[in-house]
């Protein structure tokens, strides 16, 4: 599919999609918070990672640049799930080397796979807390994807000339969500009034 169903207009260069490619560096900030303040390291490099494959993706539009994309946004999102189980350590590493040959093979599956992933990993961190901390993210998350979808290639909100692109502000909530979720998940409740 590549980075035109992303609606901004596509240029040449290292940032061939400015506003996309800009906003996906939230992702490696994120994640270099959550390693610095939650000492999460297995959430932390796969946001930053997720960030790193969303710039070369919709940056320099580097040859592998959707695999990698696809690959560490599974793989962000298969650390989460693990992480609510406590499994990150012994199988973060396992996941991502499963994911990216699963990817090479069979690109088309990168899309389904990852939102079947969604849908697991929600159902476990909801079914683990139902607190503001794992609501509150899971909120943040699905209307960032919610106003990413509306303003993708064909939508509505689609103007790619524009510098509110919502595929960057898709970005901007997927690294706030991810690094709030962890940032608080791991605080006894009654610590929970600030960060």
């Amino acid at each position: 599919m590549g980075a035109a169903v992303d609606c901004e207009a596509i240029g040449s260069g290292l940032f061939a999609q400015p506003v996309n490619s800009l906003t996906s560096l939230a992702l490696v900030v994120a994640g270099a918070l959550v390693v610095a303040r939650a000492r999460d390291w297995w959430v932390g490099m796969a946001l930053a990672a997720t960030g790193v494959g969303s710039f070369l993706f919709h940056g320099p539009l580097a040859p592998g640049g959707e695999w990698i994309h696809d690959v560490t946004l599974a793989w962000l999102i298969l650390v989460v799930g693990m992480k609510s189980r406590g499994w990150e350590q012994r199988y973060g590493a396992i996941g991502l080397a499963a994911i990216g040959p699963i990817f090479l093979i069979a690109p088309d599956l990168a899309d389904p796979f990852t939102a079947a992933l969604v849908i697991v990993t929600l159902l476990i961190l909801v079914s683990d807390r139902r607190d503001f901390d794992t609501v509150g993210p899971i909120a943040l998350l699905a209307s960032s994807a919610i106003v990413g979808r509306l303003g993708s290639s064909g939508g509505a909100w689609c103007d790619p000339d524009s510098l509110l692109q919502t595929h960057g502000l898709w970005h901007l909530g997927a690294a706030a969500a991810v690094a709030w979720w962890t940032l608080r998940r791991d605080r006894p409740l009654a610590d929970r009034t600030g960060i």
